[in-house]
């Protein structure tokens, strides 16, 4: 088990969890490591699979009505995915459904990138750069009905966020999305594909979000999109990303660095 994910694992999760006894805590630790382990593993399989091979993995859907119900309105759709699960099938599910935007942020492994491209445009999937025109290019999507993806619980840059609390830590928690939902009046959906147990494919589900996301005031919008990311998380703990560094950013009275 690689010691730097396994030290940052345990911090998030004594943070979140305080009640939790410590043998739990590391139990759900190795849980959580080994569904991130598995994801790398599938991705080979969703990657160079078929798109009905790929379907054929998803057993059950869950509140896919609030997809049909934003889909007859006419209005947009912003899927809110949090780094729960494997993202890459639900990208897959949600292809099928209609052609979808997304922002792409090129990888550290430059190898990696037209792959990457490739499989995440087979669905119908437009990749847009994660920068002003990107962003632009979002909000017309939506403005026009359609359906885009952000990941909420990515940790933005300070001038594109606020801090607001994630299991009652402050967390600099991104603007964006909230900000486009009102923009263009788009229903936002959070969604996730959760692995059943003993490799027997994955469940989408999907929740909707809480009603203050779609708040004036960022910090209210902000605390409304961590709850639902909360939700979601709390359904299936051990598939959530623990190693990753969600309170990397400090607000300015709490400075102290907590990895």
């Amino acid at each position: 088990m690689p010691t730097d994910t396994r030290r940052i694992t345990l911090i998030n999760l004594r943070l979140v969890f305080p009640t939790m006894t410590e043998s739990a805590t590391r139990e759900l630790a190795l849980q959580s490591i080994r569904q991130t382990i598995k994801g790398f593993l599938e991705l080979g399989h969703i990657w160079h699979n078929s798109l009905d091979r790929v379907q054929a993995m998803i057993k059950d859907v869950y509140g896919l009505e609030l997809v049909k119900q934003a889909r007859e309105s006419g209005r947009g759709i912003i899927f809110a995915a949090p780094h729960l699960g494997n993202w890459e099938v639900l990208g897959v599910f949600i292809g099928q459904i209609g052609p979808m935007t997304t922002l792409y942020k090129p990888p550290k492994i430059k190898g990696l990138e037209r792959l990457i491209v490739a499989s995440r445009s087979r669905p119908g999937a437009e990749l847009v750069p994660t920068d002003r025109h990107g962003v632009i290019r979002l909000s017309k999507t939506l403005q026009q009905g359609g359906m885009t993806g952000i990941l909420p619980d990515q940790q933005p840059n300070k001038d594109g966020g606020v801090f607001a609390p994630f299991f009652g830590i402050q967390a600099l928690t991104m603007t964006l999305l909230p900000k486009l939902a009102v923009k263009t009046d788009a229903t936002v959906i959070f969604a996730y594909a959760q692995r059943r147990p003993d490799g027997d494919g994955f469940d989408i589900v999907f929740t909707p979000a809480d009603s203050d996301i779609y708040h004036a005031d960022p910090v209210i919008s902000a605390t409304a999109m961590n709850k639902s990311v909360e939700r979601c998380v709390l359904a299936a703990p051990s598939q959530y990303q623990w190693e990753y560094k969600r309170f990397r950013s400090r607000p300015d009275d709490d400075p102290a660095p907590l990895y």
